[in-house]
């Protein structure tokens, strides 16, 4: 093998024996992926769009996953705001959790349009829909709050 074959033969095969050990990071699961399997010990990434621009926000909102199968640990945002207009931007939320435990436990995101949640903050508990009230129409669901729930199924490893 000749020299210059030889530098490229060897980060490739560094980079898939460093892929199989698990220094990638932890896996990344978008909206779209609702059923999700990991092994005892793993972390793992939700990762959902967000337009703070239209005044949206995502939360953890109840009933939580079962703290003996999966635990929350961090929540992180990415914004990429337009430096030349206040208050706009988009970007990607994310929700980091743990496997903990065997079983099967779901985890609930609540995507809440402007006005769409209450709960949290300074009012204290969970995050809910919004209530409308009686008499009023129902908004359209662009502005309503939306939960999606995520399966997660933790294996021994």
């Amino acid at each position: 093998m000749t020299r210059a074959p030889r530098r490229l033969a060897v980060p490739a095969l560094l980079m898939t024996v460093l892929a199989g050990c698990g220094l990638t990071g932890p896996d990344t699961y978008e909206l779209d992926e609702k059923h999700i399997q990991v092994d005892v010990g793993e972390e793992f990434t939700l990762s959902v769009p967000v337009a703070t621009a239209m005044g949206e926000w995502w939360y953890l909102t109840v009933p939580e996953p079962d703290a003996d199968v999966v635990r929350n640990t961090d929540k992180r945002e990415k914004i990429e705001a337009d430096d030349d207009v206040d208050g706009s931007g988009s970007g990607t939320d994310f929700f980091d959790f743990k496997a903990v435990g065997p079983g099967t436990t779901k985890i609930r995101l609540i995507q809440c349009p402007r006005g769409a949640c209450d709960g949290g903050g300074d009012a204290g508990g969970p995050i809910t829909p919004s209530p409308v009230p009686s008499g009023s129409p129902t908004p359209q669901k662009k502005y309503r709050a939306t939960i999606h729930t995520y399966t997660v199924t933790v294996r021994k490893p």
